[in-house]
């Protein structure tokens, strides 16, 4: 009884690993298979100009971003106040 137990953990264990490595394999091969999408999409992203810190305000792009992450903290605030 305890054998058959050890051997369906054990083809149980060699299911899962070779699964994940199949995984593995597949999101390697689509990462190849996808490269050339991924730097037209790169190219795209970094052409635009990079916020400077020292410049002091926001860009225009994340002005709403900004407002929704002080909103969420503010929010996070208040709730963190009426559980005290």
């Amino acid at each position: 009884m305890i054998v058959q137990g050890l051997k369906l953990t054990l083809l149980g264990m060699i299911v899962v690993f070779s699964f994940l490595f199949l995984l593995l394999i597949i999101i390697h091969l689509s990462a190849k298979l996808l490269k050339p999408y991924t730097e037209k999409e790169a190219t795209l992203v970094t052409s635009n100009r990079p916020f400077v810190a020292g410049e002091g305000k926001i860009p225009d792009d994340n002005h709403k971003l900004a407002a929704i992450v002080s909103a969420a903290i503010s929010a996070h605030k208040k709730r963190l106040q009426r559980h005290e």
